[in-house]
């Protein structure tokens, strides 16, 4: 593989990746293993590999990767919505009862990831927590742009049902 092409999907991806990773509950150094495991992998099995499948093939390498480690971890599966933001608002003495309230909000929604299929969670924190477009989004995940838009239309409306089911 051309070794340019190859810097040029590293540049691109590895970052979004790597913060893909974080937000599901990866540590600093256990992100950056599974990123550059992921390329290692890559470069090793790419030869049959078209170059514009190359950044999904990436990004599914890293997520098996992210599955092979929460099951030497012996880790069920986490994702931190937002924590940071509930120390700024301490440090900022913003309004506590505010800062609980999002705390009970983001332990909502996080409890309603882990009840949607892996593909709609994927999705829905591609998009609304790492801020990806329709079109980076089929990108990484090799499928069609309107693909994409059709499965989070149903994540959108699987997430907004169980949120009503539980605040009814």
């Amino acid at each position: 593989m051309d070794s340019h092409l190859l810097l040029d999907i590293y540049n691109k991806q590895a970052k979004m990746i790597y913060f893909y990773l974080k937000k599901n509950g990866c540590s600093h150094e256990d992100a950056e293993d599974i990123v550059q495991e992921s390329y290692t992998k890559f470069i090793a099995y790419s030869s049959g590999v078209p170059s514009e499948k190359a950044l999904s093939y990436i990004f599914t390498i890293a997520m098996n990767e992210f599955k092979k480690w929460l099951k030497k971890k012996g880790i069920e599966r986490a994702i931190s919505i937002d924590d940071h933001r509930f120390w700024n608002n301490f440090a900022n003495d913003h309004d506590t009862e505010l800062s609980v309230l999002n705390i009970e909000m983001n332990h909502e929604i996080s409890l309603i990831l882990e009840r949607i299929q892996e593909i709609y969670k994927q999705l829905l924190l591609l998009k609304y927590e790492l801020e990806l477009s329709y079109k980076e989004i089929a990108l990484l995940l090799g499928m069609k742009e309107e693909t994409i838009r059709t499965y989070l239309f149903r994540a959108r409306k699987e997430f907004q049902k169980k949120w009503r089911n539980l605040h009814e």
